[in-house]
Parts: C-alpha cells; structure tokens; sequence
C-alpha cells in the first residue's frame, strides 16, 4: 500500500534530526515500528490477574504505596 503522510513543521524537522543521528533508519522504518506497537492488541488478561493480589489494605494505601509490605 502506497500512502502519503502531512506533518506538522515541528514534527517532520523532529523526524528529519532523528534520521540524520541514525542514518541506519528510514522514514518507512520508524512509521512500521511506530505502527506495530500503537496497533498491537490490548491483552488486559496480565492486569487483571494482577487485580486480586492485595486482600486487605487501608483505605489510603494508594496514597502511600510505598510504606506497606507486601
């Protein structure tokens, strides 16, 4: 698929200072990795998981997470 992209001024002069510092890279090839991770399909199934690990704590213990043991 062919496709043509308009950027704002700040963001092609932005593009065009990055691909001076790694000349290994190329327009296609940062608008292809850029694509493939906003694109990838939210798996929430890890979060969820995560979600019954606490069982017990204060009301406030989102404020001061850091002073609660595990």
């Amino acid at each position: 698929m062919q496709l043509t992209v308009e950027l704002p001024d700040s963001l092609a002069e932005r593009l065009n200072a990055y691909l001076q510092e790694h000349p290994e890279e190329t327009v296609l090839s940062l608008i292809q990795e850029a694509l493939e991770v906003k694109l990838i399909p939210k798996d929430s199934s890890g979060l969820l998981a995560l979600a019954g690990i606490v069982t017990e704590a204060p009301h406030n213990a989102r404020d001061r997470a850091e002073d609660y043991e595990n």
